[in-house]
């Protein structure tokens, strides 16, 4: 078998990715965009236009100081990995040595040394999937060795698929008058297994060092007794002085929990010669501040976090550690979305968007919170009556002007907030804090308590404290998780929606009336009658034991069906011949209703929704068989709320 047949035969899936072609944001008119107009629908869809293009334009800004800080990422920390790699192999002392990553997922790439005049390098990729058993691993690994192989010494690999055999074998023979080693390494091969014989073959026809790097990606995943029997089988097998071996180990939770899962000896073996990198993104909350700061400087300061909002944010990185830069990202972009989707007065963060202001905006303003309370100070501080009515009522387009000087200014919290942090690590020399919790201690008013964790910050208290303040209309330049609306979104409770869901089946069911045709009014009837039978047998659920009769539970459902009007409907879906039946069926189904009464008729009926809802209800994780032998009964999950 060649190398094409067995790629071929090794796929699992096949990807098909259609050509479509892109969509310009220029080209866009106001029935492609997803935002919806405001002020019950009063808002004029030029300003819907404006929303979703201002939030692109600042959405592509943010990201494009992401990819900045990913490529930083990319360099600083996956740079480091060739660099333990070939420092490693050159130290160890024996032929295998090992590396942990720790803090790794599935999307860390490893990249092999650069290959020198003495030694070649070559990485091998694994995965779980790909390792169900000690020959599955072993011939992976082979085959991929042999491709990585290929691919350096005869170029792309996909231009190397394309040539024919004889093509190559000509142009070989013009350049160097016979074959490389590795043409002729190939032909010995062809027709054997991918075994290891295979690296003792290749090692003979070079005259370089062969360093085979084995990465284990998510080893966490992995069938740890075949990982084991992989590793001894290399240590026990391989005696050419030519070829040294690297474990690569991407450990997505800790090295303890990882050697658990090993005996004793094998981990002896591997930590013989070891070493480990910390690729965690979090380390020293480096990445996860810039990101944060890029946020917050990517509007001009011109939004704010809510307290409630920052905190939802720390809570959720707390609980994944080993995400927190895509986890960010992702919590950022929703938010971001989320705002000026329902937000018309987003669109006056761009400041020359302040010509579109008219009388639509002027409610809003004046039921601001913040806006209350300004007018309550002028009250208190006896301000000219005039002066308040014009602000009310817009007099002269007084309040006009004046949001449009709220909009002109420094935002305060976030300059006091970069000037906090250049002032930690440029003067104090403090740099392992998180931006975003001591973001969050200004809004509480607690950032001298933070501070205390750095006792070189005490004498600089009274230029670095800061005291929370209420500024006009900020409420309407804020990202909060309201309602928890975000979380939601983002983190959806599973349960509790599937819950709702069977309580409620309108929630995912459009209205029949919306789908109501000509061709399907009995349907639609049927629909408008009945609720899907699994949502009937969940509001039984929810009243029954924890073991249940099936015999019981069948007679409760079938008594809450409207028996009479089914019947109707079922004889005059089939007067009408919209069953949609095959020939043979409808005889059938006409002699069965024929030499029935309604009584069995209506049981048949009602007997297959129950065993259909039964067994959904399985499939969800809500119903189990019964412990006992007896099919009699069947046994409750109970959920919370239930």
């Amino acid at each position: 078998m060649d190398v094409r047949d067995f790629a071929d035969s090794q796929k699992t899936h096949y990807t098909v990715v259609p050509s479509v072609k892109r969509r310009k944001l220029d080209s866009y008119d106001t029935n492609n965009v997803p935002f919806v107009r405001l002020f019950d629908g009063e808002e004029p869809e030029s300003m819907v236009l404006q929303r979703w293009e201002l939030y692109h334009q600042l959405y592509y800004e943010f990201h494009s100081q992401v990819d900045d800080i990913l490529h930083e990422i990319q360099r600083d920390v996956y740079g480091s990995i060739p660099r333990a790699i070939a420092k490693g192999l050159s130290q160890c002392d024996g032929k295998y040595f090992s590396l942990f990553l720790l803090g790794a997922d599935g999307s860390t790439q490893v990249e092999a040394p650069e290959d020198d005049n003495k030694q070649l390098n070559v990485v091998v990729d694994l995965t779980p999937k790909e390792s169900p058993n000690l020959r599955m691993i072993l011939r992976r690994s082979m085959f991929k060795l042999h491709s990585t192989l290929d691919t350096k010494l005869h170029g792309n690999q996909d231009e190397a698929d394309d040539e024919e055999p004889s093509d190559v074998e000509e142009s070989d023979q013009l350049q160097g008058g016979s074959t490389t080693p590795f043409i002729e390494a190939e032909e010995e091969l062809d027709g054997v297994l991918y075994d290891l014989s295979m690296i003792e073959r290749l090692s003979k026809k070079f005259q370089k060092r062969l360093n085979i790097i084995f990465n284990f990606k998510d080893v966490d995943s992995f069938y740890f007794q075949v990982l084991e029997d992989f590793v001894w089988l290399l240590q026990s097998t391989l005696e050419n002085e030519q070829v040294k071996i690297c474990f690569v180990f991407n450990i997505n939770t800790n090295i303890s929990n990882f050697e658990k899962n090993l005996k004793q000896n094998c981990v002896r073996l591997l930590k013989k010669n070891f070493t480990k990198l910390d690729l965690s993104h979090n380390k020293g909350h480096k990445y996860v501040n810039s990101v944060f700061r890029s946020f917050l400087n990517t509007v001009d300061g011109k939004l704010n976090l809510s307290p409630r909002f920052v905190k939802f944010i720390l809570d959720k990185m707390n609980n994944k550690s080993n995400q927190n830069l895509p986890l960010l990202i992702k919590i950022l972009d929703y938010s971001l979305m989320a705002y000026f989707f329902q937000n018309p007065y987003s669109m006056f963060i761009d400041l020359t968007n302040i010509n579109h202001f008219d009388e639509k905006y002027i409610q809003g303003l004046v039921k601001c919170n913040t806006f209350m309370s300004f007018i309550e100070i002028m009250i208190n501080e006896q301000a000219p009556s005039d002066d308040i009515l014009s602000l009310l009522e817009n007099r002269g387009k007084a309040l006009e002007e004046f949001f449009a000087e709220f909009l002109v200014r420094e935002n305060p919290i976030n300059g006091h907030l970069n000037y906090v942090v250049d002032f930690l690590e440029q003067n104090l020399g403090v740099t392992d804090f998180n931006v975003i919790e001591l973001y969050h201690h200004m809004l509480l008013g607690t950032l001298d308590e933070f501070l205390k964790a750095w006792p070189e910050c005490n004498e600089h208290m009274a230029q670095l404290s800061f005291e929370p303040m209420e500024i006009v209309f900020q409420e309407l330049f804020t990202l909060d998780n309201n309602n928890g609306l975000l979380t939601q979104a983002l983190f959806p409770f599973l349960r509790s929606n599937m819950e709702d869901n069977l309580l409620n089946c309108e929630r995912i069911f459009p209205a029949p009336t919306r789908l109501h045709t000509e061709e399907n009014t009995l349907e639609m009837e049927l629909n408008t009658l009945l609720d899907p039978p699994i949502c009937r047998l969940f509001k039984l659920y929810r009243e029954a034991n924890a073991v249940i009769n099936v015999y019981d539970f069948f007679t409760a459902f079938k008594e809450t069906l409207p028996s009479k009007e089914i019947l109707e409907l079922l004889r005059k879906a089939i007067e009408q011949d919209q069953l949609r039946l095959q020939p043979g069926q409808r005889d059938t189904l006409l002699q069965f209703i024929s030499g029935s009464n309604d009584s069995e008729i209506f049981d048949k009926l009602a007997l297959v929704w129950f065993v259909q809802s039964v067994s959904e209800c399985q499939y969800i994780g809500i119903f189990r068989t019964h412990q006992y032998k007896s099919y009699e009964a069947i046994e409750k999950i109970i959920w919370r709320g239930i």
